[in-house]
């Protein structure tokens, strides 16, 4: 390998190994090397040239991008060629750092200190295996993985130095189209044979695309008798138990591996799936915030992480028997949202994100766990006014707490709306809020076919002046959804009628009509609402004299 027509970009914070750096490259041969202090900094640089070569620290500084998230987003970004080799170093050799820089998938991970050899020999290395296979990841680039697996087949049938990664490849690229059989044929030569690490994982993993969750089991525990230090087993075994609806086994398996390698924002995400679908809420909460922390510097970040971390610690609050318990997750969710106005990551991912409305929808989920609905909804109903206001179009990091909250207060119109609008958008959402609205749509699903199911019931009988079934209907409804406003206007217009029938409302009535004005006032009602039950009150008051 020539390194004189090869351009090195060197990211470092330490002056001193800086210039070891550059001393050692410059030794190999190559003379253009431009080096930068901060992953930032190479961030903008490699915007304008594209590097054949990457050295980069692992740590540049507490408040700074690190080495793992920079390797992370110039891949993702597509801000170095498909041929750039990127090695990272550093002078941790903890494991659960090195885990976690390895999960980004550098080409090499080196720990200090090394010799100009042992750095030579690794970006030789790295270089040779991208140039062997550098049209396939073209190829992937560009996203025709089926071109790309015609294409790695062709080198797998001549004899190379490269069999195992192209068979790495290729098995992968299987998955990617969906082809799981055809990774296992891949393999099958590992099955039996050398237990080579690499293809025992990929086995597993096979095995769970298989569906065949007994053997994805089995063969991770081998990993773990010859390494126990394997997150990647544990991460199948919470998996495939998942999947055989053996949460407990589930939980332990993702918590060992969290343990282990602890860096994973991946690995985190999955443990909040996990864990919401088991009801371990603290896990969900722990995870969360491990998720915000590792996302807000990389090309992952969004204010939805952020987000998260509140939700999560409501839920504990929320489902709770244990007073402390819920007044310390209320507490510290509410210490959360006020740390946020000071949060320089937060401002500078969503600077449009208003924490003050967001608090809104915050204090109506804290209302309602302390069971005070008519305070929740009115939270809500001012979240969603000052929402309109701002705003043209509602933003997207608002609306799966909003609807979450609708749910919940049984606003299922709304929510149902808002989950239009959302799908309408074709957004990807993280993982966290998208097990969120899926295990809340799932929660509520019989509640909202019965709800809607009693309230058309009522619109028909309205409709046909049967006013005492549609009321007896609209009642039906409103107990699937207590504080529901529509519901409530509905009801108010059954009464209405009623009493203009027998000119003059019985006790009951009127004790019904109370409770009802006692839901409605106050509230910042939409428009078509606000007009409805400004008539409805006027007309009810003259026959109520209250």
């Amino acid at each position: 390998m020539q390194f004189s027509n090869k351009q090195v970009l060197i990211v470092e914070d330490q002056r001193p190994f800086l210039l070891l750096l550059k001393g050692l490259m410059h030794s190999m041969g190559a003379n253009d090397v431009v080096s930068k202090s901060s992953a930032e900094q190479a961030v903008s640089l490699c915007k304008k040239h594209k590097f054949d070569i990457v050295v980069c620290d692992l740590h540049l500084g507490a408040d700074n991008k690190n080495g793992y998230e920079l390797v992370e987003e110039l891949r993702t970004r597509r801000l170095i060629k498909p041929t750039s080799v990127f090695i990272l170093i550093s002078a941790d050799s903890a494991r659960p750092m090195v885990l976690g820089s390895i999960d980004r998938r550098p080409d090499d991970y080196l720990i200090k200190p090394f010799s100009q050899v042992q750095l030579k020999s690794r970006i030789v290395r790295a270089w040779n295996k991208r140039q062997f296979l550098q049209q396939a990841y073209l190829l992937m680039e560009q996203g025709k993985f089926n071109t790309a697996v015609d294409h790695v087949e062709e080198l797998l049938a001549s004899p190379s130095l490269y069999k195992g990664h192209c068979e790495q490849l290729l098995v992968e690229l299987y998955w990617q189209i969906n082809e799981p059989q055809k990774a296992l044929d891949v393999l099958q030569e590992y099955i039996n044979g050398k237990p080579v690490l690499w293809a025992q994982i990929a086995i597993a993993k096979t095995y769970l695309h298989l569906g065949e969750n007994e053997k994805a089991i089995s063969t991770a525990r081998k990993i773990l008798q010859k390494n126990r230090f394997n997150a990647d087993a544990f991460d199948i075994i919470a998996d495939a138990n998942q999947a055989l609806a053996q949460g407990e086994q589930a939980l332990d398996a993702i918590k060992e591996a969290l343990k282990l390698s602890p860096f994973s924002l991946q690995r985190h995400v999955k443990a909040c799936k996990i864990a919401r679908a088991n009801q371990d809420l603290e896990l969900v909460a722990s995870s969360s915030q491990a998720i915000w922390n590792l996302s807000k510097r990389t090309v992952n970040q969004s204010s939805l992480h952020w987000c998260g971390i509140i939700r999560a610690m409501l839920d504990v609050a929320e489902f709770s028997d244990d007073r402390k318990q819920r007044n310390k997750y209320q507490q510290e969710a509410l210490l959360t949202l006020q740390r946020g106005k000071f949060d320089e990551h937060l401002q500078r991912i969503d600077r449009e994100f208003d924490i003050d409305i967001f608090g809104k929808i915050v204090n109506a989920r804290v209302s309602a766990i302390d069971g005070k609905l008519i305070d929740a909804k009115r939270h809500l109903f001012d979240s969603q006014s000052a929402l309109e206001q701002k705003y043209p179009e509602l933003p997207t990091a608002y609306i799966p707490d909003s609807i979450n909250m609708m749910y919940k207060l049984g606003e299922y119109d709304d929510a149902l709306e808002l989950s239009e609008i959302l799908k309408a958008r074709d957004v990807e959402l993280d993982g966290n809020t998208s097990s969120m609205l899926a295990s809340q749509q799932k929660h509520t699903q019989q509640h909202v076919a019965s709800y809607q199911k009693y309230n058309r019931e009522g619109i028909q009988y309205y409709q046909q002046q049967e006013y005492e079934k549609a009321k007896a209907s609209f009642a039906l409804a409103q107990g699937f959804a207590p504080v529901n406003t529509g519901v409530s206007l509905n009801l108010l217009q059954c009464f209405l009628q009623i009493i203009k029938a027998n000119n003059k409302a019985d006790l009951q009535l009127a004790n019904e009509c109370k409770r009802l004005f006692k839901l409605i006032d106050d509230m910042e009602l939409r428009d078509p609402y606000k007009e409805k039950y400004s008539n409805l009150r006027e007309e009810l008051t003259r026959y109520l004299g209250f």
